[in-house]
């Protein structure tokens, strides 16, 4: 077996967990190249130029018979630095993780719903969680994302996370 084979078997195995929903079993996005993902996931259905936080990133959409639908990769700098599931888990998908270390205002919107982000640093996951207004309405899991593990709440900053309240709307 190759070397670029065994890498991206490695990559396939740690990005299972991500791609069924098990969110219990996510470890963190591991340091991945597009070519390695795309030895993954075949080749990418879509490409464009977007924001991820503050800054450029282009998107790369892999479609994947899998709960999540495939993943959207943002890539900076020829590397993969988060990841995104096309359709998210459902809400219970979320239990056992334990409490977040850090909940975030909103950085969408969902109608009839406020979106907090919940931040795991150590999974390297970001939930976005709509918490409907109408409280007799159950959350939901409306965006599911991985990244690197973290060492605190700090580091997930602008490269990542830009909330929607400093964004220029006119």
């Amino acid at each position: 077996m190759s070397r670029d084979d065994k890498e991206a078997e490695e990559a396939g195995a740690r990005l299972r967990p991500f791609l069924d929903g098990d969110l219990r079993a996510w470890a963190g996005l591991p340091g991945l190249s597009l070519a390695t993902l795309s030895a993954v996931l075949g080749q990418p259905s879509r490409r464009e130029e977007t924001k991820l936080g503050w800054y450029d990133a282009t998107r790369y959409t892999f479609e994947a018979e899998a709960p999540s639908g495939g993943l959207a990769a943002y890539i900076r700098g020829g590397a993969v630095v988060m990841i995104e599931a096309l359709k998210p888990p459902p809400a219970s998908a979320a239990e056992g993780l334990g409490e977040p270390c850090a909940v975030k205002p909103h950085e969408i919107l969902v109608e009839g719903a406020y979106v907090h982000e919940y931040l795991y640093c150590e999974r390297g996951l970001v939930l976005s969680v709509a918490e409907p207004f109408d409280k007799a309405e159950p959350s939901r899991l409306v965006r599911c994302r991985g990244l690197r593990p973290l060492a605190g709440p700090e580091e997930f900053g602008p490269e990542f996370y830009m909330a929607f309240e400093e964004r220029v709307v006119w």
